[in-house]
């Protein structure tokens, strides 16, 4: 018969030898499937959903209305090509085919076209109607004089090919000189408008997250469950295993955030098409992810410091006040994303988590900026995690009077 193994002594830090792996996963499913299946937070995503949904189409009037407010124009008796600009939609005008002037007629009349050009042979009629806006007209007219113009050409057997590619050879070049891409007007306008909402998402996701995690700790602490759950594991895989859990919750939840935003500029065309809402949402998700973990585990530092749940408050104040410093910096970056101390500070940690998907949804930063930032971020999160990770240790089992940062930074 073999010999059956003794269990071994339990570790210096107070929990058995147990996998740090398997430890810090079976904290991270617990703390995963307890927030997911909390009604709370499914009625929580939907009605926020529901709030970005709509302040998207109430915030970003600009882009919504003009793509409402396009106008049309129908053409028959000769291809749409002939009066059509090119790219499509250079003049602001949908161009679309009347089968017969009958039809053009109808379409103008009710309210499917604002005007409409007939064209017989060389002459062109143009339909329209009393409320027909001035723009279109002019610009109808613009057109019918252009189309003029290269049929006279043509008869006279002008090669108009090389005339037009004559013509544009001499056009005006646009360059910009400090290398960044701007957009002026109300694209712009709109496109900020959505880059700094993302920014207050993240930050109030953050603000909700970090709390939890706080009111987690106190929560175990305050009923002794942590002292149960120390008896198996460490108070690092702990802290660790709890933050990551309730992170990827809130992960989950940002994300069904994001995808929401994305299907509303593709599909509802709530934002200039310039927008890039992919590329912005896969910034601000990947930006969250480490801004979580920069300030998570200070806040559950914080929350090992006390034992009652009403003195919660309190003990995460001065980090509450420091997550508030990025949010107002950011707010202020805003107002000027070229400005030289944006792009110092946008790779200062925690502001990057902030000011880094302000510059990809406004000036469309590639990777290079956005990985340089990352890697300074990751140092740091890092960094405050350790420190975090003493306080956690030496406060987690002090029931009673509440421990002073500067006491648990100190304690042997």
């Amino acid at each position: 018969m073999s010999r059956s193994a003794k269990p071994g002594p339990p570790s210096a830090t107070g929990g058995a030898d147990v996998s740090a792996t398997a430890a810090v996963w079976l904290v991270l499913k617990r703390e995963t499937a307890a927030r997911i299946a909390n009604r709370a937070y499914v009625i929580g995503t939907l009605l926020n959903v529901a709030v970005i949904l709509g302040l998207l189409y109430f915030f970003a009037p600009s882009a919504s209305d003009e793509h409402r407010a396009t106008a049309t124009v129908s053409v028959t008796g000769t291809p749409v090509s002939a009066f059509a600009p090119r790219p499509a939609g250079a003049d602001a005008i949908r161009w679309r085919a009347a089968g017969n002037e009958e039809a053009a007629r109808h379409q103008v009349s009710g309210k499917k076209a604002d005007a409409a050009l007939v064209v017989r042979g060389s002459r062109v009629t143009m339909l329209v109607r009393a409320d027909t806006p001035a723009q279109v007209r002019a610009t109808a007219v613009a057109r019918v004089r252009q189309w003029a113009t290269t049929r006279a050409l043509h008869d006279q057997h002008v090669d108009t090919e090389r005339l037009g590619r004559t013509v544009t050879a001499a056009l005006p070049r646009t360059e910009t000189i400090d290398g960044t891409t701007r957009h002026t007007g109300a694209h712009r306008g709109a496109g900020l408008g959505a880059a700094v909402g993302i920014v207050t998402i993240l930050f109030f996701q953050l603000f909700g997250y970090g709390m939890m995690v706080a009111q987690g700790v106190v929560e175990e602490k305050s009923t002794r469950v942590v002292e149960v759950l120390l008896a198996t594991l460490t108070p690092l895989r702990l802290m660790i295993g709890k933050v990551a859990g309730i992170g990827v919750a809130a992960v989950l939840q940002t994300a069904v955030f994001g995808v929401a935003a994305v299907v509303a500029v593709r599909f509802g065309h709530v934002l200039p098409a310039q927008f890039p809402a992919t590329p912005a949402t896969l910034a601000a998700l990947a930006w969250f992810v480490l801004g979580f973990a920069f300030f998570a585990f200070v806040f559950a530092a914080a929350g090992s410091l006390v034992s009652r749940a009403e003195d919660v408050s309190s003990a995460v104040m001065p980090v509450l006040m420091s997550t508030l410093l990025p949010f107002g910096t950011a707010v202020a970056a805003a107002q000027n994303l070229d400005a030289t101390w944006v792009h110092v500070v946008q790779y200062v940690p925690p502001f990057s988590m902030l000011i880094m998907p302000l510059q990809v949804s406004v000036h469309e930063a590639g990777w290079a900026p956005n990985l340089a930032a990352a890697l300074l971020m990751t140092a740091a999160a890092a960094g405050l995690a350790v420190l975090s990770a003493r306080v956690y240790r030496r406060s987690i089992l002090r029931l009673g009077t509440a421990v002073r940062w500067r006491e648990a930074m100190t304690s042997a």
